[in-house]
């Protein structure tokens, strides 16, 4: 009977250790590794954009259009302990980006939010105001040339202006946050729904716009990605968040003919992308 207890204890011990190596190795993946990672989430129609810095700080930019996705596509991501954001940013205040961010308040424990005045006016956006009111996190409206601090990584916001935008196509659209990051000589683009209007507001203003990567405006619609805004990012990977066989045609072939010299990557087709930076090359991972 001794041996047998003597037996069967080392095999509990065998069991708890193969349950801590199981545990380490998941949760591998989602340690700092000094390198710049971007995840464009595979949440539909809608952008959803997690970006891990180099340092281990997790930033959020839009929710997407179902809470279910973004929550799914996080938890595909992340490891599974892990339920902090230490930025979330809401590009502007439309269904299709705000959606996916009001539930998630009550799932990730988010340090700050930038945001954008028109989410003060928009009815989509009450139940958002209210829930961040309630749980007491900072909301910074986003201004041209404010810059957030993260160790190794400049993120740069260059839209909206000084000045808003009116009587555009959109102009939701076209006050929507941009972002620019950096990390060592590698650059990369967050141009939220901009269109037309803001890219050559953006142009006018002299604002650093080459990059490497560059995140496809209002989901490939005919009235973002100029011929002139796209001469002067110069990307060499383009990626598209939009959703399967959605009814807006989105990405209009026009952008598509237009981006013939970049990389284009679709969630569409390839569900979900990463974009990986060292400082000095950038190479992209697809779901599939």
């Amino acid at each position: 009977m001794e041996r047998l207890k003597r037996f069967l204890s080392g095999w509990r011990a065998i069991g708890l250790l193969a349950l801590v190596a199981a545990t380490i190795w998941l949760a591998l993946p989602g340690l700092p590794d000094g390198r710049l990672h971007i995840h464009f989430l595979d949440v539909g129609q809608g952008d959803a954009i997690l970006i891990r810095a180099p340092d281990g700080r997790q930033i959020l930019v839009d929710g997407g259009p179902s809470p279910t996705a973004l929550l799914n596509e996080l938890g595909a991501v992340l490891p599974f302990w892990d339920r902090s954001l230490d930025l979330v940013v809401l590009t502007h205040p439309d269904g299709d980006h705000i959606t996916g961010l009001i539930p998630l308040l009550d799932r990730y424990r988010v340090a700050q939010v930038l945001d954008v005045s028109q989410s003060d006016a928009a009815p989509e956006a009450g139940p958002w105001r209210a829930r961040l009111a309630q749980l007491g996190t900072p909301r910074i409206l986003a201004q041209r040339g404010m810059r957030m601090p993260v160790d190794g990584l400049a993120l740069t916001v260059l839209n909206p202006g000084p000045t808003l935008l009116t009587g555009t196509a959109s102009d939701d659209n076209n006050n929507a946050i941009v972002l620019r990051l950096d990390y060592g000589g590698t650059g990369f683009l967050l141009t939220g729904d901009a269109e037309r209007e803001a890219e050559e507001a953006m142009i006018a203003a002299g604002l650093p716009l080459r990059a490497d990567v560059l995140k496809i405006g209002h989901h490939g619609s005919a009235g973002a990605s100029s011929p002139a805004f796209l001469a002067a990012v110069a990307p060499r990977i383009a990626v598209i968040q939009v959703g399967a066989e959605n009814t807006f045609g989105h990405p209009h072939p026009d952008v598509l003919a237009r981006l013939a010299g970049s990389d284009i990557l679709r969630t569409d087709q390839r569900g979900r992308i990463e974009v990986i930076s060292d400082g000095k090359q950038v190479w992209a991972k697809t779901e599939r």
